[in-house]
């Protein structure tokens, strides 16, 4: 059984922030309130798939170039897929079908990959000083550092590409 003094000092799960971003490209200035939240593992898995699914199914793959996408469309899709998840409220204006600013998108995204990242700092802190047990603090790293990064499709490529060859 839990008690209140447990969660004291524990990290909201969600954060909200504020862009001011004149786009030079739209020829347009956008401003707004975005809440975000911490992924939750369903989320982290959600986010493979629909990465995946933005991919065409395909990956980057450094060792076999021009056989799936390249590192920055893989990257731009994860950063999508992300955003897709992790933010539950967003201003008026945000429309990803209609908006054509990618360094918008890259503003939006730092924002919600610095939240999600302070939650790895606060793990890491804690780990350091020997006030968490086991391995609780590696895995989740190893987790969000996947997520992070991009390479949650590595768990399910061979998979995925094996299905599309002949």
């Amino acid at each position: 059984m839990t008690t209140k003094n447990q969660y004291k000092g524990k990290q909201s799960r969600v954060h909200t922030f504020n862009i001011d971003f004149v786009s030079h490209i739209d020829d347009a200035r956008y401003q707004g309130a975005f809440t975000t939240k911490k992924l939750s593992i369903a989320d982290i898995s959600a986010l493979g798939v629909r990465k995946a699914q933005l991919n065409g199914g395909l990956h980057y793959d450094d060792e076999n170039p021009g056989h799936g996408v390249d590192l920055d469309t893989d990257y731009f899709n994860n950063m999508i897929a992300h955003l897709e998840l992790s933010l539950v409220k967003v201003p008026s204006w945000w429309n990803l079908q209609e908006l054509t600013d990618v360094d918008l998108i890259r503003a939006v995204y730092k924002e919600v990959a610095a939240f999600e990242e302070s939650f790895l700092n606060r793990a890491r802190d804690a780990q350091s000083r020997g006030s968490m047990g086991g391995n609780s603090g590696n895995s989740e790293s190893s987790v969000q550092e996947s997520v992070t990064a991009g390479s949650a499709g590595s768990l399910v490529e061979s998979e995925v590409q094996s299905s599309l060859e002949p």
